[in-house]
């Protein structure tokens, strides 16, 4: 069973596109990541950590196979899943990934950068912040989606809570995550990294990745940038049915 991890300003329903390329009999489990939804603060983490051990809590009942996706932010979760409980899962497939920073230097940097963004959710408002966020040089590629697509994705992420957000930075930032790049290497279940050929950054990191280890592969979709589960869906549901098949073998 599949154990879908929506992205940063996402939600379970951003997999609504994956899901119906995939056709699978049995839904997917698409839980919602701390400081996301209105209903944020049931599952509000207080540490990167803490949101790890939340979802593996979860995820007790859910069937073999077990599986996880992850895009972006919930690459970097998914990931965590992985490393605190490789013999849990049997498969993976981690979209647009980033394992970790492994420079102090590096950290702060980012760290400065999201409190940055924290800040403008809390002072200048979601619409505000929504605004500056798809203007990033990272989703460029989005401009040419349709307009119905870009709208669905706005809709989505202005029914988030700002404050929500905010702590969603502060707490499952990048530089607040461990850097699992040594646990990505040991994993021994099938782990699938795909990006987009437009997402220079990742696919670089991806496939250098997929050098440390035999069981973790890296695949690249021509013609688009970091956010697979808008631009290639087919894409990300097709690799997704590799490794579940993958994993039963």
């Amino acid at each position: 069973m599949w154990t879908l991890l929506h992205g940063f300003t996402g939600s379970p329903d951003s997999y609504s596109r994956v899901v119906r390329h995939l056709g699978v009999e049995q839904s997917p489990f698409m839980p919602a990541l701390s400081g996301h939804g209105r209903d944020w603060r049931s599952r509000a983490a207080d540490s990167f950590e803490d949101e790890v051990s939340r979802l593996l809590a979860l995820m007790t009942d859910v069937e073999r196979p077990r599986l996880v996706c992850g895009y972006s932010l919930g690459a970097r979760v998914g990931l965590g899943m992985l490393s605190r409980a490789p013999r849990m899962f049997d498969g993976a497939v981690l979209v647009g990934l980033h394992p970790g920073l492994d420079v102090a230097s590096a950290r702060n940097e980012r760290r400065a950068i999201d409190a940055g963004r924290a800040r403008l959710l809390r002072e200048g408002g979601l619409a505000t912040f929504i605004e500056a966020w798809e203007a990033l040089p990272l989703f460029a590629s989005q401009r040419s989606l349709p307009s119905t697509l870009l709208a669905e994705q706005r809709e989505r992420r202005l029914a988030h809570d700002p404050e929500g957000l905010a702590r969603s930075l502060e707490v499952l930032g990048l530089a607040e995550m461990p850097n699992y790049r040594a646990s990505l290497a040991a994993l021994d279940a099938p782990v699938t990294l795909i990006t987009g050929s437009l997402d220079i950054k990742f696919s670089k990191m991806a496939k250098q990745l997929a050098d440390q280890n035999v069981r973790v592969q890296s695949k690249l979709v021509d013609g688009v940038g970091h956010n697979l589960l808008l631009e290639a869906p087919s894409f990300v549901a097709a690799a997704m049915t590799e490794v579940a098949e993958l994993a039963q073998r």
